[in-house]
């Protein structure tokens, strides 16, 4: 025994011995260390290792299954919490997104009423451009038969395109600015009053330079106009001198002298033109008239289908995706409280 005790490679087998009663017990009364007691003390040395492992593996699985009850238990109170906070949030939210809704399509609709109050004025002016058009055509036209007709056709139309140039151009600006607006308070859903005329404030200022160029061919149309108007009363109290630019608008045959009286007197009307300046008035004229019928037409058939803005229908597609996201909101919100 004392020599099995001296074996240090039995360390192992010591402590069994030293902790186990009944092991030692056999040992001390005397049984021989033959290789059959060596073989059932190792066997339950190992014996006992096996059990610690179990022990310890049981204790580590424990643990896990303690950890992991933790886990779930914290996992399901965060889940409870945000579920109250979306309960506490969810009266306000659906509020905002049903005001926003209903904003949209206040919205739209503003935009859709402004377009097509613009689309019956542009009609109108396209029809009184067309007109002017005409009774220029007509000026021209009738200018070597009838001086005094042919200047009267002339002023009215000069006039009614100068009218229907601003009016044209006015009508633009209204959309524009209109339709600025409305980008303005659906981006904010609110905004300020000095956001409202800063937006405006820009489109103006953008506008600027088509307001220019109108105005300055009014400005020429009215002088021609006024030039006109003077030539009508000259051609009442001096019949020789529209006499004379008759004859030279048909024949050419007239003095020098009288060419240059007629081209004082007349001059920026079509009693001093040439035929070929009538001729190239005309076609201009004809040009302008063209186009003018083109849009006219194309106003009036926008107008036929229900005069729609563009933009309208893009803030209607963002009222519809709010009312989406809402609907989700709602079975979210009755899911939880069922």
């Amino acid at each position: 025994m004392v020599a099995y005790l001296l074996d240090t490679r039995s360390t192992e087998a010591l402590k069994f011995l030293l902790t186990e009663e009944e092991a030692w017990k056999q040992l001390v009364e005397g049984t021989d260390p033959d290789i059959e007691d060596e073989d059932m003390l190792q066997n339950d040395l190992q014996e006992k290792t096996e059990r610690d492992e179990e022990e310890a593996l049981s204790e580590a699985l424990g643990d896990t299954i303690v950890n992991s009850d933790v886990d779930d238990e914290y996992h399901l109170q965060r889940e409870l919490e945000a579920q109250k906070r979306f309960l506490d949030v969810y009266p306000q939210v659906k509020l905002e997104l049903e005001q926003h809704i209903r904003k949209l399509h206040d919205l739209a609709d503003k935009v859709d009423k402004v377009h097509r109050d613009c689309t019956i004025t542009q009609v109108v002016a396209n029809s009184t451009s067309a007109v002017s058009e005409v009774l220029k055509i007509l000026g021209f036209a009738l200018a070597p038969v009838t001086p005094g007709v042919s200047l009267g056709l002339s002023a009215t139309g000069l006039g009614l395109g100068a009218a229907a140039a601003a009016t044209s151009v006015s009508t633009s600006i209204v959309e524009t600015a209109s339709t600025a607006s409305a980008e303005a308070e659906a981006s904010q859903l609110g905004p300020t009053n000095q956001d409202t005329a800063n937006t405006i404030k820009e489109v103006l200022e953008k506008s600027t330079p088509g307001l220019a160029s109108v105005y300055e061919k009014s400005f020429q149309d009215l002088e021609v106009f006024k030039k006109n108007i003077d030539a009508i009363n000259l051609v009442k109290t001096n019949p020789r001198l529209a006499n004379n630019a008759k004859r030279l608008m048909t024949t050419g045959a007239v003095s020098a002298r009288k060419t240059r009286q007629v081209q004082k007197s007349f001059g920026g009307t079509a009693l001093a033109m040439t035929r070929r300046a009538r001729v190239m008035g005309a076609a201009n004229s004809g040009l302008s008239l063209v186009m003018d019928v083109v849009s006219l037409v194309e106003a009036s058939k926008h107008l036929h289908e229900g005069a729609k803005a563009d933009y309208a229908a893009e803030l209607r597609k963002q009222a519809r995706d709010l009312e989406q996201k809402l609907q989700d909101l709602i079975q979210v919100h009755d899911s939880l409280t069922q």
